[in-house]
């Protein structure tokens, strides 16, 4: 019998509880989207879709304008660069040519004046060397005479040794004095002959600058 007591006891705990629940399950359905509710969402969320890709189609087709306009205004700068890089060519090209031949020009005048100051250089030196070797054997000459003249002193005054012992260190002396005038008469003939060669080659440097 308590069993039973307990039992039913339970089953009315179990009842009331179940009807509780019921009257949340209500309360809450009424929060419950109907089916109605469900079509109308559709609806829109079809209606917010069309709409969106309405305008991802304006917006691409703008953004196409768009584009279409920027490619044709790079064209145009394309082309007017490319316009101004073939005036510019054209200019550095003619430049390049007017300085090729200015080149060419002053390669030619230093060339001929090269050859022209090679020319009179080659006289020069070669007239130089004829004068120096005249003067040379001038000079050749003289000194040939005056050793020949020395050598007949020489043997004179071996002789006069020979004879005149006595006067052997007049001789000397007079040896020395022919020593100084050979050394002054070396001078006298030799510095104006070099300095009257100096002075025509310089004559005629200058007359042929």
């Amino acid at each position: 019998m308590e069993r039973l007591t307990k039992r039913v006891d339970r089953l009315e705990q179990d009842t009331h509880q179940i009807k509780t629940d019921l009257a949340v399950l209500t309360e809450r359905s009424q929060n419950f989207a109907t089916k109605a509710d469900v079509e109308g969402l559709r609806t829109d969320q079809f209606k917010l879709r069309c709409e969106m890709l309405e305008g991802f189609a304006r917006l691409e087709t703008q953004t196409a304008a768009q584009f279409a306009r920027h490619d044709t205004s790079f064209a145009r700068i394309e082309k007017q660069t490319a316009e101004q890089f073939a005036r510019h060519d054209t200019s550095f090209a003619r430049i390049e040519k007017q300085t090729a031949e200015q080149f060419a020009r002053h390669d030619t005048s230093f060339a001929r004046i090269e050859k022209q100051t090679a020319e009179q250089f080659a006289r020069i030196e070669k007239q130089t060397a004829e004068q120096f070797a005249r003067i040379e054997n001038q000079t050749a000459e003289q000194f040939a005479r005056i050793d020949t003249k020395f050598a007949r002193i020489d043997e004179w005054t071996k002789r006069a040794d020979e004879n005149f012992v006595s006067i052997d260190e007049k001789f000397k002396r007079i040896d020395e004095r022919f020593d100084r005038l050979n050394d002054r008469m070396t001078w006298t003939l030799l510095v104006p002959a070099v300095l009257a060669v100096l002075g025509w080659l310089a004559r005629e440097f200058w007359l042929k600058m």
